[in-house]
């Protein structure tokens, strides 16, 4: 095999966008001609791959975009919550760990009582 094609499998199993723009011939970031602002373009792409079963990197990638887009914690599990119906809760319940994942939220441990 080729080195720049093992170059460009290893960049795109990471999800560099740099290899994935170059790939679609457009930002990943672009908002398009709807005028979508930048956070809720990232959430409508994190729905998007849930409804697609994506791979981890996948929503490591789109969730650290959206937040750096100024979406919180919370509405990237709204997404979640919204889509269930759409959907089906099997597709979110497999998404939610690599979401939670994504947003550093420790699954593991028991959640902290209200209020706190």
């Amino acid at each position: 095999m080729k080195r720049e094609h093992q170059e460009l499998l290893r960049r795109l199993a990471l999800n560099d966008e740099g290899a994935l723009t170059a790939l679609l011939g457009t930002s990943l970031a672009a908002t398009g001609p709807g005028g979508l602002d930048a956070r809720t373009a990232a959430l409508v792409r994190l729905a998007a791959l849930v409804a697609l079963e994506s791979a981890s990197a996948s929503y490591q990638w789109c969730v650290a975009g959206a937040l750096a887009a100024g979406a919180t914690d919370d509405e990237v599990v709204d997404v979640l919550s919204v889509l269930a119906p759409v959907v089906g809760v099997p597709r979110v319940s497999s998404a939610a760990p690599e979401v939670a994942l994504a947003i550093g939220c420790d699954l593991g441990m028991p959640p902290e009582p209200s209020g706190a």
